[in-house]
C-alpha cells in the first residue's frame, strides 16, 4: 500500500506543484528531510503556525526550527525554496509594460517578496515603459536605508533611462508612505529633472500590498502633465 507522500509525489508529478494543497506542499517538500513517521505531524505544526505554505517558506529560518520541531536540511530546503518562487516571479513580470499603476505594483510586489530587510530599487525603462534594468541601491533596517540621490542619477544616466520608478518596502509593516518618503521622492524628483530624466513614480510595498505615490499624490509630488503614458501609446 502507498504511503501519503507517494501518493503525493505521484499527483505532482501528473498535475504540477499548484495541484498540491498547502498541507499537501508541506508534506511533500519535508518528505525529502525528514524522517517519513515525522512528516505528517511536522507540516501540521508548520500549517498551525504559519497558515499558508508561501509564508511558511519566507519564515526566519532559526524561528520555524525551533518552533516546529523541523531539522536544519529542512529549514534550508524551504529557504531554497523561496528564493526560487521570487526568481519565479520577477521572471513572470519582467516583460510587463510599466506603463500604468497596477503593472508598476505587480512588478514592484515580485520584486520585493520574501525581502526581510529594507531595500531601496531603481528601475529604469524607455520611452515605451518597457524595462531596461533594475537594481537596489540600498539596504538596512526600516531606518536605515540610506538614499545616494547620486547613484540614482547616475543609473539613470548609464542606462539611457527615459524614465525611473523607484521603490521600496515596508517589511512586515504597512506600504503607507511615511513623511520622510515623500520628501525623499521630492529630492529625488527634483535630482533626476535637472538631468532630464523623469519621475515616472515611486512604488512602496508592504505586508498589506503596494501603494503608488503617483495615485495617492497629495503632496504635489508629480508633474500631472506627465502621468503613465496609454496602452495605445
Amino acid at each position: 500500500m502507498k504511503d501519503k507522500c507517494s501518493i503525493l509525489t505521484e499527483k505532482y508529478l501528473k498535475n504540477g506543484f499548484d495541484s498540491l494543497s498547502d498541507m499537501e506542499k508541506l508534506m511533500l517538500v519535508l518528505s525529502y528531510s525528514e524522517e517519513k513517521k515525522s512528516v505528517q505531524k511536522i507540516a501540521e505544526n508548520i500549517y498551525k503556525t504559519y497558515g499558508t505554505f508561501n509564508v511558511a517558506v519566507d519564515c526566519d529560518s532559526d524561528y520555524i526550527m525551533r518552533e516546529c520541531g523541523i531539522n536544519e536540511q529542512s529549514a534550508v530546503l524551504l529557504k531554497i525554496i523561496s528564493q526560487i518562487s521570487r526568481r519565479n516571479d520577477i521572471y513572470s513580470v519582467s516583460k510587463l509594460r510599466l506603463n500604468t499603476s497596477e503593472n508598476a505594483k505587480k512588478y514592484f510586489s515580485a520584486y520585493m517578496k520574501g525581502m526581510k530587510t529594507e531595500v531601496f530599487v531603481a528601475t529604469a525603462v524607455n520611452k515605451q515603459f518597457y524595462l531596461i534594468k533594475s537594481t537596489v541601491l540600498a539596504s538596512g533596517g526600516f531606518r536605515d536605508v540610506v538614499i545616494v540621490i547620486r547613484s540614482i542619477v547616475e543609473f539613470a544616466l548609464k542606462n539611457d533611462a527615459s524614465y525611473i520608478f523607484i521603490s521600496h518596502c515596508h517589511p512586515n509593516e504597512s506600504s503607507a508612505p511615511s513623511v520622510a518618503d515623500i520628501s525623499a521622492t521630492r529630492r529625488i524628483k527634483e535630482s533626476l529633472k535637472n538631468a532630464d530624466v523623469f519621475l515616472a513614480d515611486h512604488i512602496i510595498t508592504g505586508a498589506d500590498g503596494a501603494v503608488s505615490l503617483r495615485e495617492v499624490d497629495r503632496n504635489d509630488l508629480f508633474d500631472k502633465t506627465a502621468s503613465y503614458i496609454s496602452d495605445d501609446a
